[in-house]
């Protein structure tokens, strides 16, 4: 991931989608302008259109959501209310194969 992302310019939220085998599919989708903390049910309508693509294009994918903030790698409290927020939305659609976080030194594990 890092080498697809890099180091956190600006912040914003990378969706990775994989087809049922864990294969990267060729679409990489970065959504910016994210608040600073999600609002509850914020990620759900990106969770839905996610959910679409994989059931045309990869039926029983997965997704990796990275969340790209400059900073520390020190997890913050708005790292993990979108760690929360990603995880209800994303989750109950589809499997999560990943959630991290990329920060101006590399990438960490983002735990809800």
């Amino acid at each position: 991931m890092f080498d697809l992302v890099g180091h956190a310019i600006r912040r914003q939220l990378w969706l990775m989608l994989l087809d049922h085998q864990g294969q990267q599919l060729s679409l990489l989708i970065p959504i910016d302008g994210i608040p600073l903390r999600p609002e509850p049910g914020s990620a759900r309508p990106f969770a839905v259109a996610i959910n679409d693509i994989l059931a045309r294009e990869a039926p029983g994918g997965s997704v990796i959501v990275t969340l790209e903030r400059p900073g520390s790698a020190a997890l913050t409290a708005p790292d993990q209310a979108w760690a929360s927020e990603l995880t209800h939305s994303f989750g109950k659609l589809m499997h999560v194969m990943g959630l991290f976080v990329a920060h101006d030194d590399g990438i960490a594990v983002l735990h809800s």
